[in-house]
């Protein structure tokens, strides 16, 4: 995004001071247009940045050791051979870049639908949106459970404000007492044990 942001506007470290963790791409990027007073309406100047990220970004990742983390798999895998449980994504990315992070590695198919920074700039309104497309997608009524999975409190905020239950995993920049002190109903300190994790959720 930096680079991006660079390669659009002539700013180096575009984005400094702003925060990331458990935000949406795009009041990220607002943040960053406000923060350097750039002229235009904000929709032209975000499509003009997500089509210069999406064309930097494959090649980044490919520069970047990145790798799915113990048990992620599995636990996925898990959730979506159980009766009566759909899998859906709800993240601060855009969909777009959310697909070619996830999509490498194999995980972006076990998503059935999903809510993006496209659709909103608020953690919460995305989370709501992607229950809603996932009971869509699924073919049946709205979900009797919901549970929210994530790393940061706004991840367990945006599970409050819909209702729903929140698994916290420290596998972030957060610890397993942060996110205890947040107010998640489960923590695990990262998902190696991913029975468990699937116990909690389907118990």
């Amino acid at each position: 995004m930096t680079a991006a942001f660079a390669q659009l506007f002539g700013i180096a470290d575009g984005f400094a001071g702003i925060g990331f963790t458990g935000r949406t791409d795009t009041a990220i990027f607002r943040d960053a247009v406000n923060a350097h007073s750039l002229d235009g309406e904000f929709p032209t100047l975000l499509a003009r940045f997500q089509e210069t990220y999406f064309s930097m970004l494959p090649r980044t990742l490919t520069e970047v050791q990145a790798q799915v983390l113990s048990g992620v798999h599995e636990l996925l895998a898990g959730i979506q051979a159980a009766p009566g449980a759909s899998l859906g994504l709800a993240t601060g990315n855009f969909r777009e870049s959310a697909r070619l992070k996830l999509e490498p590695f194999g995980l972006y198919d076990f998503f059935l639908a999903g809510g993006f920074a496209d659709d909103s700039e608020d953690r919460a309104e995305v989370v709501a949106i992607a229950i809603e497309r996932l009971a869509e997608a699924s073919g049946g009524p709205d979900p009797r459970e919901v549970y929210v999975i994530g790393d940061t409190p706004l991840d367990i905020a945006a599970a409050e404000a819909n209702g729903a239950r929140s698994i916290a995993v420290a596998t972030g920049f957060f610890s397993v007492d942060e996110l205890t002190t947040a107010g998640a109903d489960v923590v695990f300190p990262d998902f190696s044990s991913w029975q468990a994790v699937l116990d909690a959720l389907l118990g």
